[in-house]
């Protein structure tokens, strides 16, 4: 191998430290998570061989997965082509143990046919089966065409300078039309121009072509040969106070749901809190980074018939209050009530009496501004509203 021109190195030197800001954070999220139900257990049947010819091994007609593993040659184009044709079910191809190719034409065709047919192109951590999981040279350049990308932190990801048996791509400057071939199969699995070169000539000063340089965790997320990451469904617990179920993970999004109606959605139920109006089972749907998760049903059951009677028969308005007025109607209510307004500190400042039928004005001048919980009693039941002062 001839040592790099210093012009070379100047030139290579250059594009890396204008490439490197621009490094990129995979995102978390569902929509990447790729279907390999039985995976571990097809693997435990499998005797994978690296150094045979690629093969597509599936479990049956009906799974979402194939294992793809060894060496990626002449013959793969045929083989990749009769993999999509009997099995059309799969989704997501898991890259196992796959050195390199042989071929790099072969490669081309049959990486074109993968991204065509919008698989997930998978990547295990090396030890997450009792079968290592690796790619490595042109298996790397084939992992790219995945229509999404997932690479499991701790993946073992390879790359190497390649060599015509006289010099090493190295030897040749930026922009060469030895390089293009390369560069020009990154941009047809659908890099950028400036992706497809970046990763191209950081392969080829990573490690000679008698080599290989296993990518860091930051090498795989800054030249992009991940596109998304597993997102975990959300976390979170719920709990019932006085018949009020709350979750309790904040900043995500929420949809209360009614097991006993199929688990229908109950309508303008989607705070973190819900209080039922009558017994049943309730459930929420928490959604989190684009994953979902529907607790398990809780039941009410200590409702009685009437206690929220007094959610239809009283109303206060405006709330919040901004011009010194509020108004409670009861207008609706024929009976004694008792009304006690408390600031958020439990300290009482005002009691008013009322027989009902009538609506009630409370002047709210000499109040500071905050949050005040209102109490309105009668015999039998009780309700109590929040209300802000501006």
């Amino acid at each position: 191998m001839k040592n790099k021109s210093p012009l070379s190195q100047f030139l290579l030197l250059i594009f890396f430290i204008s490439y490197v800001s621009h490094a990129q954070t995979t995102a978390e999220s569902c929509d990447c998570t790729p279907e390999i139900t039985g995976l571990s257990t097809y693997l435990n049947t499998l005797t994978l061989n690296e150094n045979g010819p690629l093969r597509f091994d599936v479990p049956n007609s009906a799974s979402k997965f194939a294992v793809l593993h060894g060496v990626i040659g002449s013959t793969t184009p045929t083989v990749t082509q009769t993999f999509i044709d009997n099995y059309p079910n799969v989704t997501t191809l898991v890259f196992m143990q796959m050195p390199g190719s042989e071929d790099d034409t072969a490669n081309l065709i049959a990486a074109q046919k993968i991204k065509n047919r919008g698989y997930i192109t998978y990547l295990p951590a090396v030890n997450a089966y009792n079968n290592d999981a690796f790619i490595a040279s042109g298996a790397t350049d084939m992992f790219f065409a995945g229509n999404k990308r997932i690479i499991d932190v701790g993946a073992e990801v390879g790359v190497h300078s390649w060599s015509d048996g006289t010099n090493s791509a190295t030897a040749f400057p930026v922009g060469h039309a030895n390089h293009l071939p390369y560069i020009n199969y990154y941009v047809a699995m659908g890099l950028s121009q400036a992706d497809s070169e970046a990763f191209y000539y950081y392969t080829i000063n990573a490690a000679p072509a008698n080599s290989i340089h296993n990518m860091t965790e930051a090498e795989i997320e800054q030249y992009k040969l991940r596109t998304c990451k597993y997102a975990a469904n959300p976390s979170y617990t719920i709990t019932n106070s006085n018949n009020t179920l709350s979750a309790n993970l904040d900043r995500a999004s929420y949809q209360w749901i009614d097991c006993n109606d199929g688990n229908a959605s109950i309508s303008g139920a989607t705070n973190q809190s819900y209080t039922p109006t009558t017994n049943g089972n309730y459930a929420v749907q928490v959604t989190e980074n684009s994953c979902n998760s529907i607790s398990n049903c809780i039941e009410i059951n200590s409702l009685a018939v009437n206690d929220f009677q007094l959610n239809n028969l009283i109303k206060l308005y405006p709330n919040p209050v901004n011009n010194n007025k509020v108004h409670l109607d009861c207008s609706l209510l024929n009976e004694e009530i008792s009304i006690y307004i408390k600031d958020m500190n439990g300290r009482l400042i005002n009691t008013i009496a009322s027989q009902g039928n009538e609506i009630i004005t409370i002047n709210t001048s000499n109040y500071s501004n905050g949050l005040y919980l209102l109490s309105i009693k009668t015999k039998d039941e009780q309700k109590k509203i929040k209300i802000l002062i501006q």
